[in-house]
């Protein structure tokens, strides 16, 4: 029986994505800077108060590593009962150690005591000012990415490319919007969102394993975090089409190798028959505005709501991770010549393609292993626009960084080894590498 679609639902959608595309996603020129609205006043809210924000990141990050060391030796006690506090501060020996480590580095930075090489404003110091602007520009993005998400925008988009995505990526049509969901949004919620959807026979073991290692890029609003930090939003169009492109060939490709093309194609129940009824009356577009209106009749303030998980998961439980690794990977990059050396492959391939400055970029794309927003750090240094895009380009497309979602995909078993995380870190980044010089190079 055919539904009518509620016109105020439809205008919910209408107006809420669009709003969420202009405040977020799309470029103005402020007084010579070119910025969106919504990353352009975040950061002069930050530079206003850098000080006081660096000091409360200081306390966050104590209290991360303080109350999961608690936490690891008295596991009996209200954190392990409560959904939030466990999310945020029940953890393994490892990541409690990387906390007291990331805890101790920003005492010692944010009072400058200790050795220079850790302290200082190439290392430790620029580790700390980064954190403490993503601290506040990622929840930010996150909780305002609502109305990208939530709004209906990605069901909209989902009848449209659902007739492309099985002979592309070798998954069903469903698979469509978790698809540009998993593009556009938090990788870490993509993630689990796939696991969950993969849990309830929607997905199989190969289309979920696929959704979720070759499509949860950092999100959109990430990209423009990304591209304003090494201030290359000049060229946001263009780097969005660059991931555009690239990320749909790397994944043509990389569905159809080992790891992921040696997994089954049945469901969690072992069969592979699809048991869901899927709605196909009317046109494309009639669909893509029935199911749009009927994910804006759901969306509220609960969907704000319940981004706090997300917002809090960051500053608690990413950042002290990215203090410890982001200053380990500095003081390496800087003082040791092991990144070089790891990353002395890469630097072959940009050199035959004669990219500026191909050592130091080469150096912050396999930095990326570790934490997606390493490269961007490590490239700042880098002069050549160009370089610059490269790198902006390469640290969204590798998906796979041991921060968070390398540790996501084998702790939820998405990906069944860890060692398989690894590999598609590297198929992404050597494959991807040369059709990003290639498009930089015909369109800059």
């Amino acid at each position: 029986m055919k539904q009518e679609m509620d016109a105020k639902n439809l205008i919910k959608f209408i107006l809420g994505t669009l709003f969420g595309v202009f405040f977020v996603l799309v470029p103005f020129n402020f007084d010579g800077t070119v910025d969106t609205i919504l990353f352009y006043y975040v950061k002069l809210f930050v530079k206003q108060f850098n000080s006081q924000l660096s000091m409360v990141l200081m306390i966050c990050i104590i209290a991360s590593a303080a109350i999961s060391l608690f936490n690891l030796f008295n596991d009996k006690t209200f954190l392990g009962q409560n959904r939030l506090m466990k999310k945020l501060f029940v953890t393994s020996p490892f990541y409690v150690v990387n906390r007291i480590i990331g805890a101790v580095l920003t005492v010692m930075i944010y009072f400058q005591i200790g050795p220079s090489f850790l302290i200082s404003a190439d290392t430790g110091g620029s580790m700390l000012s980064l954190a403490t602007q993503l601290a506040v520009i990622v929840p930010s993005m996150l909780l305002f990415q609502t109305f990208i998400l939530e709004f209906g925008g990605m069901e909209f988009l989902g009848e449209f490319i659902g007739k492309l995505v099985k002979p592309l990526f070798k998954v069903s049509e469903i698979c469509a919007t978790s698809i540009i969901s998993a593009w556009v949004g938090p990788g870490n919620a993509a993630i689990m969102a796939t696991k969950e959807l993969f849990e309830n026979g929607y997905f199989t073991f190969r289309e979920a394993a696929a959704i979720a290692s070759h499509f949860t890029t950092g999100s959109i609003g990430w990209i423009v975090v990304v591209s304003s930090v090494l201030g290359v939003m000049d060229y946001f169009g263009l780097i969005l089409a660059g991931l555009l492109v690239v990320s749909i060939i790397v994944a043509v490709i990389c569905v159809r190798i080992p790891p992921v093309s040696l997994y089954e194609d049945v469901y969690v129940d072992g069969t592979t028959e699809f048991k869901h009824v899927v709605l196909k009356e009317g046109n494309a577009l009639t669909r893509g505005l029935h199911n749009a209106a009927n994910r804006a009749s759901e969306a509220g303030v609960k969907n704000f709501a319940a981004k706090i998980d997300n917002m809090t998961f960051y500053v608690f439980w990413l950042t002290p991770i990215i203090i410890c690794w982001g200053t380990a990977a500095l003081v390496i990059a800087l003082f040791t010549p092991v990144l070089g050396w790891i990353s002395l492959p890469l630097e072959l391939i940009m050199n035959l393609f004669g990219v500026k400055e191909a050592g130091i970029a080469a150096s912050a794309i396999m930095s990326g292993l570790a934490d997606n927003y390493l490269p961007v750090i490590i490239g700042g240094s880098i002069q050549a626009a160009s370089t610059k895009v490269i790198v902006a380009m390469m640290s969204i497309l590798s998906i796979i960084y041991l921060s968070e979602t390398a540790t996501l995909l084998s702790s939820t078993k998405i990906i069944k080894k860890f060692w398989q995380t690894i590999l598609i870190f590297l198929e992404r980044t050597y494959i991807a590498l040369p059709f990003v010089i290639l498009f930089v190079k015909v369109f800059m």
